[in-house]
């Protein structure tokens, strides 16, 4: 079985690994998988080097993104956008599947879904071709152009609507959640939890996050809330993902909380600190609202990329999951009207666990599993 993705984010990553994960216990070994960054393994100037620019593209202010989403984000200019790109991957990319000889082929990126099916057909494979898509609600037209997949996966009633509309037969499309990683769902002893990352179990502790790449408003929101902070007694973890420059700052920022205040850069334990929080304030990233969900940590929805996580914000509202508040001053009362009354706290830490879909991994890896011919099992075995 063969994972593309590409590292623009941390989403995509992490959504293959959830899935390869579920599968390989699913399977008990019985199914060989490869993970393939295709841009990386596969692109040439000046594909790879654009596919490579994303993160300096959300750190910049204001960013380019979003402007390039919604001007690449129709049936007919996303077609557009994946024919400029193809001239710069597809003859390594069909040298990689004619070696790799998959059979089953999962993307889990918008930009590799027509570039996989258009060389599936040309070399006369016969392996099917699902498309994971890692956005609960705004979805871009390149995840859902021609409906290339045999089988797509998405993360929301909301996204079903999306892929029903663009003319994809229902029975093609999967309400199967968003894969998230091991580790995140309940039981566990939050003070204890708090106790293994050396942080006080007596207080409340607030988790700030902002993507893999640590790009937004960060820096300029959490500087104005930091009396509110202080005047709760609340303990800061932050973590700035990738974003250096961002760790620089909120270093600088942290006595402005109290002393304690711990700013991290990337981490791969984000499941601990997410047991160990009681409040999570973050961009509204898909897989930081689902992971968050299934720890029952309620979220504090600060900022958003324009465009493709819109959508996340009434996702998160509808649910009950947590609140959004885009200005300093409304994230300061949302931090008061959660820490003052233990009861608003406790109804959203239940309403998160509602929303919650911790075993999306799984079933996922149970339809492609379902989807492998026999004799791909028996050939691994």
């Amino acid at each position: 079985m063969l994972f593309l993705f590409s590292d623009t984010g941390g989403g995509h990553r992490t959504a293959a690994e959830a899935i390869d994960s579920a599968l390989q216990r699913l399977e008990a070994g019985g199914v060989r998988t490869e993970m393939i960054d295709a841009f990386a393994a596969c692109g040439i100037f000046p594909l790879r080097e654009g596919i490579k620019s994303y993160g300096a593209l959300l750190n910049v202010q204001p960013s380019p993104y979003p402007a390039l989403f919604h001007l690449s984000n129709g049936r007919t200019r996303a077609r557009i956008m994946t024919e400029l790109g193809k001239p710069f991957i597809r003859g390594n990319f069909r040298q990689l599947i004619e070696r790799l000889d998959p059979s089953l082929v999962v993307s889990v990126h918008p930009l590799l879904n027509e570039l996989a099916r258009e060389t599936i057909n040309a070399i006369g494979s016969p392996a099917p071709l699902v498309t994971v898509i890692t956005d609960l609600v705004t979805i871009h037209h390149a995840w859902t152009a021609d409906a290339s997949a045999d089988q797509y996966v998405v993360a929301s009633a909301e996204a079903v609507r999306v892929c029903t509309s663009r003319g994809i037969p229902a029975e093609r499309v999967h309400n199967l959640g968003l894969p998230i990683r091991d580790g995140f769902s309940p039981p566990y002893d939050a003070l204890e939890a708090k106790r293994a990352l050396g942080l006080d179990p007596a207080r409340h502790t607030l988790l700030v996050m902002s993507g893999g790449e640590g790009g937004g408003r960060l820096r300029s929101i959490l500087r104005r809330i930091a009396g509110t902070v202080r005047a709760l007694n609340l303990q800061v973890v932050a973590i700035c993902g990738r974003n250096e420059g961002l760790r620089e700052r909120l270093t600088a920022l942290a006595p402005r909380f109290r002393e304690d205040a711990k700013i991290l850069g990337f981490v791969d334990n984000i499941a601990d600190y997410m047991r160990a929080a009681d409040v999570l304030l973050s961009k509204a990233g898909p897989g930081t609202i689902a992971e968050a969900a299934a720890c029952g940590l309620p979220i504090i929805v600060c900022d958003y990329i324009s465009g493709q996580e819109a959508g996340n914000l009434a996702y998160v509202e509808s649910r009950g999951a947590g609140v959004v508040a885009l200005e300093a001053p409304e994230v300061s009362a949302t931090l008061r009207r959660f820490f003052r009354d233990p009861n608003v706290l406790r109804e959203y830490r239940q309403r998160a666990l509602e929303s919650a879909r911790p075993h999306a991994a799984q079933d996922i890896a149970r339809l492609l599993a379902s989807m492998l011919p026999a004799r791909a099992k028996v050939a691994v075995s």
